[in-house]
């Protein structure tokens, strides 16, 4: 059921006003950003991040891979990876936690969970924020990639009406 939310999100988000995808990567660049985070993505993810890299719509942004290359930090908004080992080496990010979004208010992000994987091999999206010694979950906000995105662009949409 997951996934048919991941695609139906997919196929709406081009409807969404202010739409822009930063371009889908290649599965090589895809692979090395896996394995530079120790993380094996999921099916929903690495579709994503093949078919859109990142996006930004109405007035979300949802976190991914930019760029091909990983070594610049001056700019972390939109990078999932630089902003991961960012957040790993300054904050103690935990190593199964990938930044996918941002909530826009006093630190609160949302997380791709990979030490909670559903039945389908899918992380849960979890919102959670950095107390400035520990990172503290403040709520589960998604089974899953797919269920997340659906909801932001559906919210989008209502409210373009």
């Amino acid at each position: 059921m997951s996934y048919v939310n991941y695609l139906k999100a997919t196929n709406l988000l081009l409807k969404c006003d202010d739409y822009h995808s930063g371009g889908g990567k290649s599965l090589y660049t895809v692979e090395r950003a896996e394995k530079i985070l120790d993380v094996a993505f999921s099916k929903q993810i690495k579709d994503y991040l093949t078919t859109f890299g990142c996006v930004s719509f109405s007035e979300h942004e949802m976190d991914g891979i930019a760029k091909d290359t990983f070594d610049d930090f001056t700019t972390l908004a939109g990078n999932m990876v630089e902003m991961t080992l960012f957040f790993r080496q300054n904050h103690g990010l935990p190593k199964k936690w990938l930044p996918i979004y941002c909530f826009g208010y006093n630190g609160y992000y949302g997380y791709l969970d990979h030490s909670q994987l559903n039945a389908d091999g899918e992380p849960p999206v979890i919102m959670a924020m950095f107390d400035g010694e520990k990172y503290i979950i403040v709520e589960r906000v998604a089974e899953d990639f797919g269920d997340f995105l659906l909801e932001l662009v559906e919210n989008c949409l209502n409210n373009q009406q």
